[in-house]
């Protein structure tokens, strides 16, 4: 299953300081116009939409195939949380509104459990300082409605959600405050319905990834800390987590790059492809005709592999194009779609329209034809039939998104679907 990584209010704070206006620091606090497209009669019509404008909302399949998305912010402003929930339906394609959260939650992990219902854990009610939640709900797909379970020991934003394969819920990392970067980590047992301490990571961790290995363990890769002396700090290293003696350990072998707000999928030859994200290190000219390195954070286009069975990081081939706080789908044939990211465009950070597969047969990443809206902090969700459900986000204007559009594997791009009447109203984007 992808992974979506967080970043808490601090380290989102830090990061736009570089560009000025990020995702969640968007000053905009206006919703896009809609979007249209061409109906097989061809009429111009209002292309399929959700029920809302999302950013940084959390999604995930269910067992019946329909997709679960919650939460995130409509505005990107004070106030913009929500805590509404609505389902596509792959076989009406339609958006419907289902029982909302009890909690309004951007950033919050999603994760479903083996029983059929989903876990949602933490994430930040309102933009600010000490706006993390400690709370976690379930969703019952059966009555189509949210309920309080355990809390956890301390709020989290930032932080992984991991299924593993007896059941139980590895969480790990987050920020507590908006401001600080915890180690800590807990289960969760659907069974009892309450979360227990287990052993802490080497180093505080958020925005790093989790990816569950064959071996059982999981991998917990890159990420960043904030309150230290200098200012934000990014790891180039990851540990891996045994659920049988409840501990983490730091793997030797160093990662090619230093990462936060990169994404991973485990590969299906067991390998863990990590991709994009940010590094802290830009290399630049010097002044007489060398090198050095600068504080600054840089979008990465690079992409590394974690082979489980040499414990060490290696180098991948280069994407096409930079992919930070995008998203990363292993597809039903093995390739990996990444989608969407940070664009900067002079001093405002904008949602990316540039997407690259990664062919596992040719061990490359092919650049693909672009979204048809610009995304960053949006979801991507694997569907029953191949497609991949992309939704939300903020766009190439810098306004939170309703619209959704369908990777397609077999002709690899992507589609927008009809909804709604004519119109005369040209496209948006």
């Amino acid at each position: 299953m992808p992974m979506r990584l967080r970043l808490s209010f601090t380290a989102r704070t830090i990061l736009c300081a570089i560009a000025a206006l990020a995702a969640g620091c968007s000053s905009a606090g206006i919703t896009e116009a809609p979007v249209y497209v061409t109906n097989p009669q061809g009429q111009r019509v209002m292309a399929l939409s959700m029920t809302t404008p999302r950013a940084d909302a959390a999604a995930v399949k269910l067992l019946n195939g329909k997709v679960l998305i919650c939460g995130g912010t409509s505005t990107g402003l004070v106030g913009g949380v929500l805590n509404s929930a609505e389902l596509y339906n792959p076989a009406t394609e339609t958006f419907e509104p289902t029982g909302s959260m009890n909690d309004p939650r951007q950033g919050q992990t999603i994760t479903l459990l083996k029983d059929g219902r989903v876990l949602v854990t933490g994430g930040a009610r309102n933009i600010g300082y000490r706006a993390e939640l400690s709370s976690a709900e379930i969703y019952d797909p059966a009555s189509g409605t949210f309920s309080p379970t355990g809390s956890m020991s301390v709020p989290r934003e930032g932080h992984t959600a991991t299924l593993l394969n007896d059941g139980r819920v590895l969480i790990a990392g987050g920020s507590d405050n908006g401001q600080h970067t915890i180690s800590t980590a807990e289960i969760y047992d659907p069974g009892v319905g309450t979360f227990s301490p287990t052993g802490s990571m080497t180093v505080p961790r958020e925005a790093h990834t989790a990816t569950m290995l064959l071996s059982d363990q999981v991998l917990i890769a890159g990420g960043g800390r904030a309150g230290m002396p200098g200012g934000y700090i990014v790891y180039r290293n990851g540990e891996l987590y045994d659920p049988r003696s409840g501990t983490f350990s730091l793997i030797s072998s160093p990662m090619i790059s230093d990462r936060v707000g990169a994404s991973a999928v485990r590969l299906q030859d067991g390998r863990a492809l990590i991709v994009g994200g940010k590094s802290s290190r830009v290399l630049l000219a010097g002044t007489f005709g060398g090198t050095r390195n600068i504080a600054s954070f840089a979008p990465l286009n690079t992409a590394e592999y974690y082979d489980p069975e040499s414990h060490s990081f290696q180098k991948a081939s280069d994407m096409h194009g930079p992919h930070y706080l995008g998203t990363a789908t292993l597809l039903t044939n093995g390739s990996v779609l990444v989608a969407g990211g940070w664009r900067q465009q002079g001093p405002v950070v904008l949602g990316s329209k540039e997407s690259d597969l990664y062919d596992p047969t040719m061990a490359r990443f092919d650049q693909l034809p672009p979204m048809h809206v610009g995304r960053l902090d949006q979801t991507a969700t694997l569907l029953d039939d191949g497609k991949v459900l992309i939704a939300g986000g903020i766009n190439g204007k810098s306004y939170m998104s309703a619209s959704v559009e369908f990777y397609e594997p077999m002709h690899r791009r992507f589609e927008l679907l009809p909804e709604g009447e004519p119109a005369s109203a040209p496209p948006q984007e």
